[in-house]
């Protein structure tokens, strides 16, 4: 994990300058950044800590535009990152692309872009990936800006913008970035626990999200048999699978004689790889599967496994399940579900993706589903729930949950859990995901142990918001 510069500070220094040991002791030096400057605080501050310096000429140039290799510099040291040594005929700042890349201030960079400026906007990105923050955040307080990562640095008081005459606040996104409000933002980075107020997840600081329910289940309420099967104490609930052509041939009456209630079957999926054609496939045992669950009585839902990065591909995906589904329209009782994924870190053709661009698929394929006349529904992981998706916006939906334990422990509470993906089912030869459906879908199985006296019909809700997130 990396540590916090805010107790440790490392001997950085833009491009241009020079900055021995002995320069933390000499009166400050710099005429054009004088105390009523406004980041003379900054400046001088940095400048005793040996982490700023000035040009030859014995000036500070504030308003110098700074270059993404002086910018990768200064991040990674503001963050305690080891920054290497450079080697000789190499680009001053090449040796930073590496470790920029490995804490995600880029995902990709060009050498040849090296000397070139990187906007506002640019670095803001950088900054808050190296704080460890993701772009899920509440409303922009700019006018000319709605990025998730600026307004969680503005949250932070490390970005602030410029408030207008008119009382508004704006951004400038598509501005380079000047040495002053460089110096600026690393003292605050360096001086700011980002913490504060948040939970970890796994490398992310993340904000609760107050809009989610929280969890409603409790690790009494489920228990485990010799099968490995979860059962739940706390109220009404099913037992499923999800099945894809991987499972081959399954024999359906068996499936349903050993005690399953539903069905979720892929209908397709996209390939994700980054040197893959990313183009949708369908699942050639789809109508067989089908076909097969509901002459057996299992209720039956369908999922499309999805990597889209854009809109279009989202409703693209949404498109060819709601074609594979027409068929078997009357008998599809359960959820038809986006299965977003994401898989192959560096070389998945999402890596660096948006958890916002990736809500706005959700959201646009559970609505095109929703318009079809079928209940959405979407899956994550909790890597996926946290930190690639921005559940506050799809609270619309309901949550199919993935955590392959005895007992879930998400922050959030969902409708449907799969608890295991190495299930053991009569009828299927291959390991099988098990599932728990807490909603009275479709039939409404009841497991006989845990009906409840005077069962209460759901309200009905409706899944189709009134207005369509805007890319």
């Amino acid at each position: 994990m990396k540590k916090r510069a805010a107790v440790l500070f490392l001997a950085v220094a833009l491009a241009v300058t020079l900055c021995p040991p002995a320069l933390a002791a000499l009166p400050y030096p710099f005429p054009d950044v004088a105390e009523d400057h406004w980041s003379y605080t900054y400046v001088l501050d940095l400048y005793k800590q040996g982490v700023l310096g000035g040009y030859p000429d014995g000036r500070f140039h504030p308003r110098d535009t700074v270059t993404w290799g002086q910018s990768f510099k200064l991040i990674l040291g503001a963050i305690n990152v080891e920054l290497p040594e450079r080697e000789p005929g190499q680009h001053w700042a090449y040796t930073y692309i590496e470790p920029a890349v490995e804490n995600r201030l880029v995902y990709s960079f060009n050498e040849a872009y090296l000397d070139e400026a990187p906007t506002r906007l640019d670095v803001a990105r950088m900054v808050a990936r190296a704080l460890d923050l993701t772009d899920i955040s509440g409303e922009s307080p700019y006018t000319d800006c709605d990025d998730g990562y600026v307004v969680e640095l503005y949250e932070k008081s490390i970005m602030w913008g410029t408030a207008q005459p008119d009382g508004t606040r704006t951004f400038s996104p598509d501005e380079p970035i000047a040495r002053e409000e460089m110096a600026a933002i690393i003292w605050r980075m360096m001086h700011t626990d980002v913490s504060e107020g948040m939970f970890r997840h796994s490398n992310y600081w993340l904000d609760a999200l107050d809009t989610v329910p929280a969890i409603s289940f409790s690790g009494e309420q489920f228990s485990k048999d010799e099968q490995g099967r979860v059962s739940y104490s706390g109220g009404y609930y099913a037992h499923g699978i999800d099945v894809s052509g991987h499972q081959k041939e399954i024999d359906w009456q068996a499936v349903a004689a050993d005690g399953i209630d539903f069905a979720i079957i892929r209908a397709g999926n996209r390939l994700y790889g980054k040197d893959s054609s990313g183009a949708v496939c369908e699942d050639s045992w789809f109508d067989t599967y089908m076909q097969g669950a509901i002459s057996a009585g299992l209720d039956v839902g369908a999922y499309f496994f999805s990597n889209a990065i854009t809109v279009e591909e989202a409703i693209e995906e949404a498109d060819l399940l709601i074609s594979k589904l027409e068929p078997y329209r009357e008998h599809v009782t359960y959820p038809v579900v986006c299965d977003w994924e994401f898989l192959g870190g560096a070389k998945s053709r999402a890596y660096g993706v948006d958890a916002r661009i990736i809500t706005q698929c959700i959201d646009a394929f559970c609505r095109r589903v929703a318009e079809a006349g079928y209940q959405p529904m979407f899956y994550f992981n909790d890597y996926c729930g946290y930190v690639k998706m921005d559940l506050s916006k799809l609270t619309q939906y309901p949550f199919w949950y993935a955590e392959y334990a005895s007992t879930p422990h998400f922050r959030y509470d969902f409708q449907m859990w799969q608890y295991s993906s190495k299930g053991k089912v009569a009828g299927i030869n291959t390991e099988v995901d098990m599932d728990l459906c807490f909603v009275p879908y479709g039939s409404g199985t009841q497991r006989p142990d845990t009906a409840p006296e005077n069962p209460l019909e759901p309200e009905p809700t409706s899944y189709l918001p009134t207005e369509p997130m805007v890319p």
